[in-house]
């Protein structure tokens, strides 16, 4: 069975894959005139941590939610501003990352960190069982998996030792976070979507990737109103020169476009969603009124931090 740090690893594309540049404005979020909250939970919690915290009943996600208002309100004012929000966001961003490194770097043997560095060969020796898949009976599926992270693994090399110190190994973990990997992170896109493996995503591949017919039988075969406005976006923005594909500069503009903040467009979109008053300011009355959008945000740290016994703590 394939180590679940492989699978922690992949997280970050998963999420590049099937989030555009924009959460206000993605075809996930925004589904015809409705705000899709449960796309928040399963995107930023993961759909294993989302079920777990769908465990909490309404009344005791308020109240912890409640908690942790006065920690964003980093002036005190009693309101929860866009840019305390993004900060917070950053912040949880930041720490949840840096633990989640922590976590998986100590599960390795102390013997196969040397000098602070760990080499490939031991890191697939210990997530697939052999440094060199010597004797191995390896299905066409884990071989592409040990390709791609080999291929990773050699991006993150940032001085190409051929070995990742803990910073390096962040990197690899979560290639999203740093500017380096971006081509990598945008690669590993494509291969994921394109279905015909010509190296580019078409239109059809593009749709395919965020809509089945099948989660939609209410509508007997008819596409809902906000995939056509995504076939919109993809003819109008996304493919900018026209040719009816997305290369890997268009798909690095959408997955990864160069100085976007999703902090503060995260912060954007959930002042958006629960300014009631539309007054640019949140109350905390506001924010539990809105709680089934803010335990999908990564203002919870995922969430995570909700379903600790006093989150005021943190």
């Amino acid at each position: 069975m394939r180590s679940a740090l492989v699978i922690i690893a992949l997280v970050g594309v998963c999420l590049a894959s099937h989030h555009s540049a924009d959460p206000s404005k993605d075809s996930e979020h925004i589904k015809g005139k409705e705000h899709d909250a449960k796309y928040d939970h399963d995107q930023f919690l993961g759909k294993d941590t989302a079920a777990e915290f769908d465990e909490l009943t309404p009344e005791k996600s308020k109240e912890k939610l409640a908690k942790l208002v006065p920690k964003m309100d980093s002036n005190t004012d009693g309101f929860v501003e866009e840019n305390e929000l993004k900060d917070h966001i950053n912040f949880m961003q930041k720490r949840y990352v840096n633990n989640d490194v922590e976590r998986t770097w100590k599960n390795y043997k102390a013997e196969k960190i040397v000098d602070g560095k760990i080499k490939w060969a031991d890191y697939r020796e210990m997530v697939y069982g052999s440094a060199d898949g010597a004797g191995q009976e390896i299905s066409p599926e884990y071989k592409k998996m040990i390709a791609r992270d080999e291929k990773r693994w050699a991006v993150a090399d940032y001085d190409s030792n051929g070995a990742l110190d803990r910073t390096e190994y962040g990197c690899f973990m979560h290639p999203e976070d740093c500017d380096h990997m971006r081509d990598i992170v945008v690669a590993e896109t494509v291969d994921d979507i394109d279905k015909n493996k010509d190296g580019v995503v078409d239109l059809e591949e593009y749709i395919g990737d965020m809509y089945r017919p099948e989660d939609y039988p209410e509508l007997n075969g008819k596409e809902p109103d906000w995939v056509q406005s995504e076939r919109e976006m993809f003819k109008e923005h996304r493919d900018k020169d026209g040719d009816g594909k997305l290369n890997q500069e268009e798909m690095r503009d959408w997955i990864m476009p160069v100085g976007f903040d999703h902090a503060e467009a995260e912060a954007r979109h959930l002042v958006g969603i629960a300014d009631d008053n539309k007054d640019g300011k949140l109350s905390l009355e506001e924010i539990v009124a809105h709680y089934d959008t803010f335990v999908g945000s990564q203002a919870t740290d995922y969430g995570e931090q909700l379903q600790k016994h006093d989150p005021a703590e943190l």
